[in-house]
Order: structure tokens, then C-alpha cells, then sequence
């Protein structure tokens, strides 16, 4: 798609787990280079480290915080918040004749496209850039990262249960037609990148569907490794449950430094044939219209969930569990776990008897 250099405002909404948080960041690291040339980045000093710019709007429109961005920001009173005062905040820098604006946030969803275009001037046009990625793979993504965070159940089969059911308000569902006439019958224009068509140039990717002219010589960042290895995985799904977020984190050190020293293992899927199945079911309709809204009818690879199994991808976690590598790896992570456990005891000794002291 050529790129344009017309004033712009460019919505990123994500969806997750297709490089969201890679994007944010490089568009951080490089916000006078952007600038430079007609593209503006926005970013509230009260939230600055938060990687999405637009995090705060979305926050305000669902009118309660997430339990990370509570963690983060525990002194925010998310029900005084004004999404117009916020949106305000946001452009009061930008110059709408001179340059485009990007806000990007991975959590905002169709129900807050309305509320959004009333928000946003309509002197200039307005692009929404949705990536999308086979089901399959988004399930493994995001089932990975809620058990690295201590937010599933460690059932991948009840997670894809539920990612199949009607969309409910809370879990994002990868329904990709359903975002994309979302967004489109509010704006007029969403465009769609495939994500696994171009993983390993993402940010070109967004830089060209949102209409945004390439910007020469920018800073890269190193992407951050989010997937855990299969052994990290079956680690962290064997811990006994409920735990508290202090021993989960050490826990979870302790599985990172074991894999440094051990060699890190292959990310691997834990999807059955079943779940493979249930999630053609609900999906492969939504899939196949989306194709054809775009014109894409002839390129089915884009988003087919009927591929024959990649035996060196898909694995159980039985077998995991019983091979001689994984009890090795166990045994060292518990080793790593133990050490550390004996460290801030001590430490917490030594300060209470210091505190004592004085």
C-alpha cells in the first residue's frame, strides 16, 4: 500500500499478542525521529512507562482498570477520569496540518469505537490499523503470557473453551471479522495487517498500512522475549495452586536462570487435535469473511486453521514432564529457587534486627 505524508490520525489497536508492545516501544524510542518527519507520538508524563500511549483513554472509556495497570498505577483514581479532558491532553501538542498522530493501545475494542469518534476532530482523516494472526497461534501466545503472569488455570483446553464462547465483555476474542466491521462502520477505514505474513517487519508493516511515509535510520529495539520455552511452561503449570504473587515471581526468576544455564528449549504448543478443532468451529467462517471483505480470496493461507500438525511444534505436557531432559531442568530450577528463598530470608533478617538495632 503506498504511504501518504497527508495529515493523519492513526488508531493501533492492536489486536494483542501481534507485536503490540514491539511497536510502542521502537515508536518510543524514537519520538523526535518520528517527529522530524510528520509523525507524532503523544505521551502523558503521569503514565510515561506504559508502552501503549493511548492505555489511559482506553482505562477511562471501560471505567475500571485492569489489575496490571492497578499494580502500576495504584494512585490513579480511574473513576475521576474524563476520556474527553484525556483525549484533550493527548493532541494539545499536535499540529493536524503539519503531521499525523498515532494512538496505540492494544485493549481498545470495537464497543469503544463510537465513544472514540466522538472524541476525535473530523478534520482529518482517520486510519485504523488492526493486525490480526491465525487463532491457533494467537491462543498459544496469550495462553503463554497468562501463565507466565499467574492469570490462568494452566488448562489451555478450558482457555480455548472460552476464547470460543460469545464474547463476554472481559476475555478478548479473535473473532478478526467482527473487529474488523467493528471498527469500519464507525471510521469508514480499518486497514488489516496479517501478522504472520510480516513478523519480521512489523513496524514497515504498520508504517505502511497506516499511510505514514517510511522514516530513514530509526533506532532498533531488541524485541522482548515473551514466549516461555516448553520446559519454563510445564514448570510454572506443575506449581501448586493458589500462590502468592512473591513465591509465583520467584518461582518464575528461578525457571529463566534455569533455562540460561540448562540451554533454552523450543516454544512449543500445547493445542490438541481437539482444540485445533473446536477453534476452525468457531473462527474458520469469521476468517473466510474477513478474506473476502478484502479481497483476499484467493490467498486462504493467511488465516487457514486446517494445516496438518507440526509434530516438532505440537507437544503434551505428559511426555514433557516424563523425559530426562525436563527432570534435570526441574531439579535446577528448584535448586535456583531454593538458594534464592535462603538469600532473602536472610536478608530479611538481617533488616529486621538492623531496624531493631536502632
Amino acid at each position: 500500500m503506498p504511504a501518504s505524508s497527508s495529515p493523519r490520525i492513526v488508531l493501533h489497536v492492536g489486536a494483542l499478542k501481534t507485536a503490540s508492545t514491539y511497536l510502542q516501544r521502537r515508536m518510543g524510542a524514537n519520538l523526535a525521529r518520528l517527529r522530524e518527519h510528520g509523525i507524532y507520538l503523544p505521551v502523558l508524563p503521569a503514565v510515561a512507562q506504559m508502552a501503549g500511549n493511548a492505555k489511559l483513554l482506553t482505562t477511562a472509556l471501560n471505567r475500571r482498570p485492569t489489575s496490571m495497570f492497578q499494580r502500576a498505577f495504584p494512585n490513579i483514581d480511574v473513576s475521576k477520569l474524563d476520556p474527553a479532558q484525556i483525549v484533550a491532553e493527548l493532541l494539545k501538542g499536535w499540529r493536524p496540518a503539519d503531521e499525523s498522530v498515532v494512538l496505540s493501545d492494544e485493549s481498545l475494542r470495537p464497543e469503544h469505537a463510537r465513544r472514540l469518534r466522538e472524541l476525535l476532530p473530523n478534520t482529518v482523516p482517520c486510519v485504523v490499523v488492526l493486525f490480526v494472526r491465525r487463532q491457533d497461534r494467537w491462543v498459544d501466545s496469550y495462553f503463554n503470557q497468562l501463565v507466565k503472569t499467574n492469570q490462568s488455570d494452566g488448562n489451555i483446553t478450558t482457555f480455548v473453551t472460552r476464547v470460543c464462547e460469545p464474547y463476554d465483555g472481559e476475555l478478548f476474542r479473535p473473532d478478526w471479522y467482527a473487529q474488523y466491521e467493528g471498527w469500519r462502520e464507525v471510521f469508514g477505514n480499518c486497514r488489516v495487517v496479517f501478522y504472520d505474513k510480516v513478523e519480521s517487519h512489523v513496524f514497515s508493516g504498520f508504517i505502511a498500512a497506516a499511510g505514514l511515509q517510511p522514516v530513514p535510520d530509526l533506532a532498533e529495539i531488541e524485541p522482548a522475549q515473551v514466549s516461555l520455552d516448553i520446559y519454563q511452561l510445564a514448570y510454572l503449570l506443575d506449581l501448586e495452586k493458589p500462590i502468592a504473587l512473591s513465591d509465583f515471581l520467584h518461582r518464575r526468576v528461578a525457571s529463566e536462570k534455569a533455562s540460561q544455564r540448562f540451554g533454552r528449549q523450543k516454544v512449543q504448543s500445547l493445542l490438541t487435535s481437539t482444540d485445533l478443532s473446536q477453534l476452525r468451529d468457531r473462527f474458520d467462517a469469521s476468517n473466510r469473511q474477513l478474506l473476502s471483505a478484502l479481497g483476499r480470496e484467493d490467498d486462504p493461507s493467511l488465516l487457514q486453521l486446517d494445516r496438518a500438525p507440526d509434530s516438532d511444534w505440537y507437544c503434551d505436557l505428559p511426555s514433557v514432564y516424563a523425559s530426562e531432559g525436563y527432570c534435570r531442568y526441574q531439579k535446577l530450577a528448584d535448586a535456583i529457587y531454593a538458594r534464592r528463598s535462603r538469600h532473602h530470608r536472610l536478608k530479611s533478617l538481617l533488616k529486621g534486627r538492623l531496624f531493631s538495632a536502632k
